[in-house]
């Protein structure tokens, strides 16, 4: 297949040089503005693999820094971007596509795809554009150089959907060449719901901020979650499900989905279950500040779609709230305002009937 990838980070890294190690014809597209992240790869069109699951030099078609000639020809776009990237790189594709396009966002991120059909439809852009998306990175990934990315894991099972879901079959066909492990779910709410980052990151992360903040290094997993932050996550886990319940979604345990993902063994609590992952999650460095995305990105947009999903629902979540009321005295924010909360989603003033039908028909 050809395939854009957008992104030049760990993930997009990651997809890049796996899929160009199988065959698959690769562009791998950055925003001008992150040029300097990008000059070496630019140069030699070759990424440095040195972990486990990939090792060895993989060449990659193109490398690009203009968009409009890395959309030219091709079936798949991939934004492998952070979730605060999303609306500005569904902004840069406006101008250039157009019913032919395909997108899958990897991750969505809690919304992610919503994101982008709101971007379109508010530029005219009709649902002809198919957007899927998985709940979680195929990988488990680090870039280490301007031009070497280490993948200690490739993700067993993913959920994935589209939007709007009547197109899901014809997605599913089409990205099940790239990633067999892929699980087609009813649609991308309930890939969101599933995306892990909103229950394991911002509450420990903030349970440790103390110890963050004063040795300036850290190991989430490692340190950060003992035995008694583990109980926190999975009070989080928990409610969680219960919105899962309220939109009609297949309920699945945190620890469960690890575990099927290929990250841990099935253990009985959070932390034993996480401390199994010995070689893959326990051994990955940081966050070393209160910056991180850990805890910015995945209150602001993946916490806080949660939440605005669960007061439509009438589901009480209460240690989310009390994890994100936390985040906001700790970074001065008011993340329900700014983050990614209904009305960025296009589901603002909707029933839970409403987004069921929203999701499905668009």
């Amino acid at each position: 297949m050809k395939v854009t990838v957008i992104g030049c980070g760990n993930g997009a890294f990651a997809v890049a040089a796996d899929l160009s190690s199988r065959g698959h014809q690769i562009t791998l597209y950055v925003d001008p503005s992150h040029k300097k992240n990008f000059e070496v790869i630019e140069k030699t069109k070759v990424i440095h693999c040195v972990g486990k699951e990939l090792k060895g030099d993989i060449s990659i078609y193109k490398v690009t820094t203009n968009i409009e000639e890395a959309l030219i020809d091709v079936d798949l776009i991939m934004p492998v971007v952070p979730s605060f990237a999303h609306e500005d790189i569904a902004k840069s594709l406006v101008p250039y596509v157009n019913k032919k396009h395909k997108i899958l966002l990897a991750p969505g991120s809690t919304g992610g795809a919503l994101v982008f059909a709101k971007v379109f439809a508010n530029n005219k852009i009709g649902q002809d554009v198919r957007i899927s998306e998985m709940h979680t990175l195929p990988y488990v990934a680090r870039r280490i150089s301007e031009d070497s990315v280490d993948i200690s894991l490739f993700v067993k099972k993913i959920y994935f959907s589209t939007f709007p879901a009547i197109h899901n079959r014809e997605m599913y066909d089409l990205v099940r060449q790239l990633y067999n492990g892929i699980v087609m779910v009813t649609d991308v709410l309930e890939t969101g719901l599933n995306n892990g980052n909103l229950v394991i990151h911002p509450a420990p992360v903030i349970l440790n901020a103390g110890k963050i903040e004063y040795y300036g290094k850290h190991y989430h997993y490692k340190e950060g979650i003992t035995p008694s932050v583990g109980k926190v996550i999975q009070k989080i886990d928990d409610e969680r499900k219960l919105i899962c319940r309220a939109f009609g979604y297949k309920e699945i345990d945190m620890k469960q989905r690890l575990y099927e993902q290929g990250d841990c063994e099935l253990k009985d609590t959070v932390y034993e279950t996480v401390q199994t992952s010995t070689d893959i999650l326990v051994p990955l460095e940081g966050p070393n500040n209160l910056d991180s995305r850990y805890l910015v990105e995945d209150t602001s947009y993946t916490l806080v779609a949660a939440i605005s999903l669960a007061e439509v629902a009438g589901v009480e979540t209460p240690l989310m709230k009390s994890i994100l009321y936390l985040a906001n005295a700790l970074k001065d924010e008011d993340y329900m305002k700014t983050g990614r909360n209904l009305k960025r989603m296009g589901l603002e003033n909707k029933t839970v009937e409403d987004i069921k039908a929203y999701l499905k028909f668009g």
